[in-house]
């Protein structure tokens, strides 16, 4: 048994147990905006300054000059939350900022990276959690965290509004969905106890909070422009792998000093790694077969008490078995089958901001006021746009874009049970 292992089957007390909070995947406090030991100082500086180093295409310069920090003076999951999210977010614009994409991650950068990721037990790369869950703060304290304008980005690589509002969405539906994961859990409770009321609430619960979800994702729009997020934003959001014709062919080389180091390759930052959906995925017994493993990949880009939590989900998971012998109370297996509805309804929603965002914008040339950042991270929106008018488009996850998407969305729709 792992040394991390959470002894509790998943279940409602379970849950700090696995890294999770009344918001969800999202952590109870707003993440550190600084880290408190004065030994940082040169991390804090250089990600303060990102969006000019990366606008200069100074950031290799400056993180080139940046003396090797160890992680001895990072104390509790907070601190290292906040320093694996800052080298990150700097790996990101060292490897991406330039005309050409650089093969090497310094040691600077490399060394503590490496020891952050396997604290917190996630890849060393821009994931979800660097961006996302562990990169936000509230406007004002006590603020409602499922409304995206009460939110913003404690650091992106462009320095624009449009970035900030592009991670804090997802953030927003991660509070959103939060009490929904207790609630599921209590209904596995009730299948055992033959609890059908229970089971229903639940289950309505769930289609609500779909339904919210997807209402925050379309409002994507209001703050963030597809083109600038296309042209941009995206190609900071980009990974190691499948990146040959991008300038990356044997992935990044991460310098550990003195004739260490090694060639990794990793996905790139994507909201298929987010736990939340995996979890509606899990708790509701939705079969991914057809998707080549990609979800379970993605496992390994999440917090490791996330992913294990997920894995243990699995592993109870009864409500769609319980539902499909029971058949004969209309009322329980309509509530199933319309959360089943409202899952597959949200990752139509899905599709379509991705049309709007990556697949039109690809078939679109670069608006005028963003050819002065021409030179910035280029080859991977040429990469992306190869092949355009195939839907062959390649997501910063690794996946080719809308048949992955509509895969994963007609596999929801086929765990709904006939009458």
């Amino acid at each position: 048994m792992s040394p991390h292992r959470v002894e509790l089957l998943p279940s409602p007390a379970a849950l700090p147990s696995y890294g999770i909070s009344k918001n969800g995947f999202l952590p109870a406090e707003a993440p550190l905006s600084r880290l408190p030991h004065n030994y940082y100082q040169p991390w804090e500086r250089i990600i303060e300054d990102l969006p000019a180093l990366i606008e200069t295409q100074s950031i290799r310069e400056r993180i080139n000059q940046l003396p090797v920090l160890g992680t001895q003076h990072l104390e509790d999951e907070a601190e290292w939350q906040r320093a694996y999210s800052m080298l990150a977010i700097m790996a990101q614009g060292y490897i991406w900022t330039g005309p050409e994409p650089s093969l090497r991650l310094p040691p600077s950068i490399s060394i503590p990276f490496l020891k952050a990721a396997e604290h917190l037990e996630v890849h060393p790369v821009a994931t979800y959690a660097a961006l996302n869950l562990w990169n936000w703060r509230p406007l004002s304290y006590g603020l409602n965290l499922t409304q995206p304008e009460n939110l913003v980005a404690l650091h992106t690589a462009s320095g624009t509004d449009d970035e900030s509002w592009f991670f804090i969405i997802s953030n927003a539906m991660e509070a959103r969905a939060g009490p929904m994961i207790k609630t599921m859990l209590a209904a596995t409770e009730a299948v055992d106890k033959d609890d059908v009321p229970t089971i229903v609430e639940a289950l309505e619960y769930f289609k609500q909070s779909m339904d919210d979800i997807g209402k925050l994702l379309e409002r994507m729009d209001e703050r963030c422009n597809p083109q600038r997020f296309y042209h941009e934003i995206r190609p900071f959001l980009a990974g190691s792998m499948g990146m040959e014709a991008a300038g990356l062919p044997y992935g990044v080389f991460y310098d550990e000093g003195e004739g260490q180091g090694s060639w990794r390759k990793y996905r790139g930052g994507s909201n298929g790694q987010s736990s939340l959906l995996q979890f509606c995925d899990a708790v509701l017994s939705v079969n991914h077969s057809r998707c080549s493993g990609f979800h379970a990949e993605m496992r390994g880009y999440m917090p490791g008490p996330h992913a294990r939590f997920l894995d243990d989900v699995e592993a109870i998971a009864n409500i769609r078995s319980y539902v499909d012998s029971h058949r004969e109370n209309t009322q329980l297996l309509e509530a199933f089958n319309q959360a089943v509805a409202a899952l597959s309804g949200f990752r139509d929603k899905h599709i379509a901001l991705v049309t709007r965002y990556i697949i039109i914008p690809s078939r679109m040339g670069k608006p005028k006021d963003l050819i002065k950042r021409r030179d910035i991270a280029s080859a991977t929106t040429e990469l992306a746009s190869e092949k355009p008018q195939t839907q062959e488009l390649v997501g910063t996850g690794g996946t080719k874009l809308i048949p992955f998407l509509r895969t994963s969305r007609d596999e929801t729709s086929e765990a709904a049970i006939g009458s």
